[in-house]
């Protein structure tokens, strides 16, 4: 039975408890899990790797090219047990349509990739906010590589105006009419890669009412997709033909209506 849930991408019990295990965990612990213990040279030792993207799995892909008329779209924080040799930071992509009654739910996998050089487009513009270009990705993603350990835990929590207590995010709700627009046209039967990117916005780190962590998602297209398919969005195509989404509401403290 476990394995055709696991087939049919519907929440595990697996995903489940590890969904509780971020919200259940001491916010001082939460950074260990985003990095690993690495045995380096009897001369360098031990060291510790932090995880900085989350591919999906080449199944979870082949599912998601093949749902239509997408809903909602999030980003849940769930936590693997703790294990000092792997990242256990796994964030999990919660996808409704209108033709299944339940979620489908698709872990991504925590990796470390050198940062690389990248090249833009000029054409490239900002749009907004919504779809980015890859100078934003690289700019929060540095951020969160340089970011000091002891300030990771400070990322997925604000405080309450009203109660003065803290707040910590458990999704990130990705459903915008824009971007179901592209999932649902451009990007149906169309993602050769789908990636998350850890990355902190600085004005918001700056400010203890907002959440500073910020996901962007990294779209790659099977077949080229036109600039001007994009801009028909409002926005542009940005470097090495991969597309930026950086438009995701924090929950909490901004909740969307159920």
């Amino acid at each position: 039975m476990e394995q055709t849930i696991e087939l049919d991408q519907v929440l595990t019990k697996k995903q489940s408890d590890n969904i509780k295990r971020w919200e259940q965990e001491e916010v001082l612990l939460l950074a260990r899990h985003f990095q690993r213990l690495n045995d380096g040279t009897k001369s360098s030792g031990s060291y510790y790797t932090r995880t900085n993207r989350f591919v999906m799995s080449d199944n979870d892909l082949k599912c998601l090219n093949k749902l239509k008329d997408i809903t909602s779209i999030r980003i849940y924080m769930s936590l693997e047990k703790e294990d000092k040799t792997k990242f256990t930071f796994c964030p999990i992509i919660k996808i409704t349509t209108t033709s299944r009654k339940h979620p489908y739910c698709f872990s991504l996998i925590p990796e470390f990739d050198k940062p690389r050089p990248l090249r833009m487009n000029n054409e490239s513009v900002n749009g907004g906010g919504r779809l980015v270009p890859g100078i934003f990705k690289e700019m929060i993603l540095t951020n969160w590589n340089n970011v000091e350990d002891n300030l990771i835990d400070d990322l997925f929590v604000a405080k309450d105006e009203g109660t003065r207590s803290l707040m910590r995010v458990n999704f990130f709700d990705v459903s915008s009419d824009i971007v179901l627009h592209l999932f649902n046209g451009t990007f149906h039967n169309n993602v050769a890669r789908f990636i998350m990117y850890p990355g902190i916005d600085m004005n918001k780190f700056q400010n203890r009412n907002m959440i500073s962590f910020t996901p962007v998602l990294g779209i790659v297209p099977k077949k080229k997709v036109q600039t001007e398919i994009i801009s028909r969005h409002g926005f542009a195509e940005f470097g090495d033909e991969e597309i930026f989404i950086e438009y995701s509401t924090p929950c909490p403290p901004t909740c969307p209506n159920e």
